[in-house]
């Protein structure tokens, strides 16, 4: 989403003094995008002229024709862009495209229709056909996204109650597709059983740890944990929960009442939105690699000797060693020494 609020952003700039109309389908995240920019969505302009035109009365009440009187009366401003599900005149048109299968977990958070959601989509893009305006296409999340790579198991240590529900109850309970893919709840009880599992999410108590603070958790688990995409670990210590997790660790301290089926379920349909398929330029894989040789023997370094080497910023530099990270999983960060330390 950060890269789709980049990209308006550009456009809108790029674009001053036009009338820039967003386009989409239901489904889309409009609190996201109002929040990061100025503009006005269709569905509040609208709600806002019936009440100026009819007060507060139930809209139930107002007739349809009204109702399309007051439709027609809605423009696209060359102030403001304005975002909207149908399309109206303007300058140039961003058509923000959902991958089928991420419209598929947008509307089962929001709990509205897939099928119309995808008929609508499916209708905007055969009358963008038409359109003589410019049009902007952007992907909303990865075109490639797909549900049959996903790890699906929640691994629990130690048999302990979280509020999840057992995987049948959420079987009987639905009939779409993806609630069939949802995790299987699974517990070990032998911390060295994990070596032999993997899946998207292991919950563990902090006090089945040896170790307790976030560097020394870091250290001598990251191996072990490796297989799992995410690592929640319960914690009664709330500075832990407060702070940001580790890093470029997959490690997060939350408190005992953090799962339930519905967090669970939002933490598996974010972590399938926005996991996507890395990706670098050959020039930047060259780069990773040539810091992973240089890594390859150190146990600590701080970063004014990384970029002292690479020659370039500190920023640019933790932007490559976030992705670095994403290929061999083994750095982390300790802030209160100020330094990068290697997990060999």
């Amino acid at each position: 989403m950060n890269e789709v609020i980049k990209k308006l952003k550009k456009l809108i700039y790029d674009n001053k003094n036009k009338k820039i109309l967003i386009l989409s389908t239901i489904g889309f995240p409009t609190n996201e995008i109002k929040y990061n920019l100025d503009i006005e969505i269709y569905s509040k302009v609208f709600d806002d002229l019936l009440i100026e035109n009819f007060g507060y009365i139930d809209p139930k009440y107002i007739k349809d024709d009204e109702k399309k009187r007051i439709e027609d009366t809605i423009e696209v401003k060359k102030d403001i862009p304005l975002f909207s599900n149908k399309i109206l005149n303007s300058d140039i048109i961003a058509f923000l495209y959902i991958n089928p299968n991420a419209l598929r977990i947008l509307c089962l958070k929001q709990k509205i229709s897939y099928n119309r959601a995808l008929n609508m989509q499916n209708k905007l893009i055969k009358d963008l056909k038409n359109i003589k305006s410019p049009i902007i296409k952007i992907n909303l999340y990865s075109k490639n996204l797909s549900f049959d790579n996903i790890g699906r198991n929640v691994y629990i240590y130690n048999d302990y109650d979280y509020g999840i529900k057992e995987r049948q109850d959420l079987i009987d309970e639905y009939d779409d597709e993806l609630y069939f893919r949802f995790p299987y709840v699974k517990t070990v009880n032998n911390i060295n059983d994990l070596k032999r599992k993997q899946g998207f999410l292991l919950i563990i108590n902090e006090n089945n740890l040896e170790e307790k603070e976030y560097i020394n958790i870091d250290k001598k688990y990251r191996k072990l944990f490796s297989q799992f995409n995410l690592v929640y670990i319960i914690t009664e210590d709330t500075k832990k929960i407060n702070m940001f997790h580790i890093k470029y660790s997959n490690i997060y301290f939350v408190n005992n009442d953090y799962f339930d089926d519905d967090s669970l379920m939002d933490i598996y349909y974010e972590y399938i939105l926005n996991n996507n398929k890395i990706k670098f330029s050959n020039k930047k894989m060259n780069l990773i690699k040539q810091m992973h040789a240089f890594l390859k023997n150190k146990k600590t370094i701080k970063t004014n000797e990384l970029v002292q080497k690479f020659h370039v910023n500190i920023r640019t530099m933790e932007r490559y060693m976030n992705d670095y990270n994403k290929i061999y999983n083994n750095i982390g960060y300790d802030y209160c020494n100020n330094e990068w330390y290697i997990i060999n």
